[in-house]
């Protein structure tokens, strides 16, 4: 008989590198007024995700770095999950990436687009060091895709 698989706790994993973006967006880690953009690393994780996808950059996490998880549950309980499962299919060839034997990999397909992301995010912050608040440079960066993609 198989194995089942309890998905609600599959790990979705960041590079903790990246712990100094989650202090200055996120409200859960300590962000301050000028610079909280989203109310946990979760939804800055997504944004990451989305950001990677849209320009394209894909680096999966390396298996020898520390990471921070998330349990695949606390994102089910937002409805975040549903960005794991869309960007999971956006690289795989079929449906069955869905399928619960498969969920691992989709995870790894959603960390990969959110570590590119990150690194992304990390280097307009590095790139804009003197802008006094940080959610401007997000703001600049995004609008200026839009306008370049128009």
């Amino acid at each position: 008989m198989a194995e089942i698989l309890d998905w609600r706790k599959l790990q979705v994993h960041r590079d903790s590198r990246f712990e100094s973006l989650e202090e200055r967006f996120c409200s859960t880690k300590g962000a301050n007024n000028d610079s909280r953009m989203f109310s946990t690393v979760k939804e800055l994780m997504v944004f990451a995700a989305l950001v990677g996808y849209q320009l394209d950059e894909y680096q999966p996490l390396e298996p020898k770095i520390k990471t921070t998880p998330i349990l695949l549950d606390t994102y089910a309980t937002t409805g975040h999950d549903a960005y794991i499962y869309l960007l999971a299919l956006t690289k795989a060839s079929s449906l069955d990436i869905l399928k619960d034997e498969n969920l691992r990999q989709a995870i790894d397909i959603f960390e990969g687009y959110c570590n590119s992301g990150l690194k992304i995010i990390d280097s307009w912050i590095m790139n804009n060091i003197g802008e006094p608040l940080v959610t401007n440079i997000i703001f600049n960066q995004t609008l200026e895709y839009l306008v370049e993609n128009e």
